[in-house]
């Protein structure tokens, strides 16, 4: 069985828009930033290996790669959440890893550049899982079943982030000049429209949900969010709340072997006092 499937399709239709047209004026600005730039490389390599697999015969790799919904829950409670990622690395055809590849270049780069490398890896991922994540729950009510791959959602996310950010900025599509504002929003026109038409082969629903995170991104102002700045912030926390209750702990068995010896200590204690002595 071959393992790529017309269904799988989310976005190569997409290229009836004109990609090799659709450039910003000021989009590409120099080097290709860190993430996107990696995100790009991690989509071509994916795809030039899936392919390879596939002309040798191999089966089972974009099966377990993709987010297909009747697996998801044929398996629970063991769900592959991996898929929730990895099917956003996948893409169908050269005109669909074209389209994402383009499109993530030129609005990934720029919304990159404004919100940093560290909140942009966050962003763009979570838009993968976000639409991942939408697929497999209405996929068990009959709708959109099957397997998807591709980056459009996540990359869907990244042009609406980067119209609220910069919505004037011109693009170019086609040959005609227009306001980067006015490009995104018909877009999420198209995919609004396009989801009336069951079959298609593009998973429309998992645009919609990264325009739709996209836009709360933004809105809510959760782009100045330094999201690993604040795990990191909450881990070093408890390391602090941590050594305190160690060292309350401590002081209350040296003071209770000062007063009954070393006999009063339980066997847990007394390890206890043993990993305490190998501390720095």
């Amino acid at each position: 069985m071959s393992a790529w499937r017309p269904e799988w399709d989310e976005g190569a239709k997409k290229s009836s828009f004109g990609v090799g047209g659709m450039m910003g004026r000021g989009i590409g600005g120099g080097m290709v930033p860190f993430w996107t730039k990696r995100l790009l490389l991690a989509n071509l390599a994916i795809f030039v290996l899936a392919f390879l697999l596939e002309s040798s015969g191999a089966v089972g790799f974009t099966d377990a790669l993709a987010v297909d919904s009747t697996w998801w829950w044929l398996h629970s409670p063991h769900l592959p959440v991996w898929q929730l990622v990895t099917y956003g690395f996948l893409h169908v055809d050269i005109s669909h890893i074209l389209f994402n590849s383009l499109s993530l270049f030129f609005f990934g780069s720029m919304l990159e550049r404004a919100i940093g490398a560290r909140k942009f890896l966050v962003f763009y991922l979570a838009a993968l899982v976000i639409g991942g994540l939408l697929h497999t729950i209405i996929g068990q009510f009959g709708m959109f079943g099957g397997a998807v791959v591709g980056a459009s959602g996540a990359v869907m996310a990244c042009i609406v982030a980067a119209a609220l950010l910069f919505p004037n900025n011109q693009v170019i599509f086609i040959v005609f000049p227009i306001p980067l504002w006015v490009m995104a929003t018909g877009l999420v026109a198209i995919d609004l429209l396009s989801m009336t038409r069951y079959g298609t082969g593009v998973a429309h629903h998992v645009h919609i949900a990264g325009a739709l995170f996209g836009f709360f991104f933004i809105k809510n102002g959760w782009y100045r969010t330094d999201f690993i700045g604040v795990i990191e912030g909450q881990r070093a926390a408890k390391v602090v709340k941590s050594a305190a209750q160690d060292a309350a702990k401590l002081d209350t068995l040296l003071e209770r072997i000062g007063r009954d010896g070393m006999s009063s200590l339980s066997n847990s204690e007394k390890e206890f006092l043993k990993r305490m002595s190998k501390r720095p």
